[in-house]
């Protein structure tokens, strides 16, 4: 049995469900559920996506896709999905970590993270912090942790009190001096808020929500990692564009 974490379902045929899922052994995969629309015994309910389940796989020697033989409800994460606030949360950490990791490559440490973090949304909607520093480390376990302490353009660490602005394509808060694009400069990042980044990065995360973060230091921090993650992805993000439609950063 491979313990996965379901993302999403679509038919496949009049019978067979196309099954994309995150594996703590095997990363991410797509499946082929043999006969899941007929089957209730082995798949009825146990695909939903989100869900943590043990799954029985073997390969198909036609492409790369994987069988589905049989699925067993671990965790089904149940007040996550009645949620769309949280769904959107999920869908979005989920997103980030299926175009940034290589399809096929286990990461024990995301799946670890990500299984969290569907807990924490299964509990009720984080605190906004809360979600602003989670999307930070879940960029630094996938290999692309923003700076927010030393200007990656020339090397120098932002002192206590100082400004800085953004720029996704050096990767962190940067001396202004250092940023010669419009766009980039437009992102800015005050003292106050580069100080409770820090601070929360450096707090456990439980703690860190008692940190106070004002809107604008949300507002700051949410501007910075869109167009971070944007820039990563080379290309638009289907859920954060549905976060941002909800109003939710």
């Amino acid at each position: 049995m491979i313990t996965s974490i379901i993302l999403k379902k679509q038919d496949w045929s009049e019978a067979d469900e196309l099954v994309v899922f995150f594996s703590r052994d095997l990363g991410w995969l797509t499946g082929v559920a043999k006969n899941a629309k007929r089957s209730r015994v082995r798949f009825g309910g146990h695909l939903e996506p989100f869900a943590l389940v043990d799954l029985t796989l073997r390969a198909r020697k036609r492409d790369d896709l994987v069988w589905i033989d049989d699925a067993q409800v671990v965790q089904g994460f149940l007040d996550l999905r009645s949620d769309i606030a949280r769904i959107a949360w999920a869908s979005y950490f989920f997103e980030l970590a299926s175009a940034l990791l290589p399809e096929g490559q286990a990461d024990s440490d995301v799946f670890d993270f990500l299984l969290r973090f569907l807990e924490l949304l299964n509990g009720g909607e984080p605190q906004p912090f809360r979600l602003v520093l989670d999307e930070i480390r879940l960029l630094g376990l996938l290999g692309y942790a923003p700076r927010f302490d030393i200007c990656p353009a020339c090397g120098v660490p932002l002192g206590g009190g100082e400004e800085a602005v953004f720029s996704p394509a050096a990767g962190g808060a940067c001396h202004p001096g250092c940023v010669e694009s419009p766009e980039e400069r437009q992102l800015f990042l005050s003292p106050d808020t580069l100080a409770v980044i820090r601070r929360g990065l450096e707090t456990d995360s439980r703690l860190a929500q008692r940190l106070r973060f004002s809107r604008k230091h949300l507002a700051e921090a949410q501007a910075a990692l869109s167009a971070f993650v944007r820039y990563l992805r080379g290309a638009e993000i289907n859920s954060l564009v549905f976060i941002e439609h909800l109003g939710l950063a």
